[in-house]
């Protein structure tokens, strides 16, 4: 039996601005319920969405909600472009550091790739 396909996700777009980030994690959550293998890349501002003060983003709730969900999927979040994992100590999921050679090659590796700039 063939392996699951692997969807990945980068999100670029800033919280404090737009709301295109929680639309992004809302997407990856509903494709990844399906028979998907599911990884998530958060570049740059993107990365707030892991701090301790969601209240003050665009869709803050909403995300929220969301981070639980991959939680309980056990999904990482790979953040690169600037945050380091170490930023966000109490994160509902599991962090790990990205670098762009390391973005390319998730990019390059899944079967699906979406970005939300």
């Amino acid at each position: 039996m063939a392996d699951p396909p692997t969807l990945l996700i980068v999100i670029y777009a800033d919280p404090d601005k737009s709301g295109l980030t929680a639309e992004a994690l809302r997407i990856a959550m509903g494709l990844g319920a399906g028979k998907r293998t599911l990884q998530v890349v958060l570049m740059g501002p993107a990365a707030k969405v892991l701090g301790d003060d969601l209240d003050d983003l665009v869709d803050g709730e909403m995300i929220e909600n969301h981070l639980d969900v991959f939680a309980e999927w056990g999904t990482p979040f790979h953040v690169g472009g600037g945050p380091s994992p170490d930023d966000y100590p109490d994160a509902p999921v599991r962090v790990v550091p990205v670098d762009e050679q390391g973005v390319a090659r998730m990019m390059a590796a899944a079967d699906q790739v979406m970005v939300f700039p």
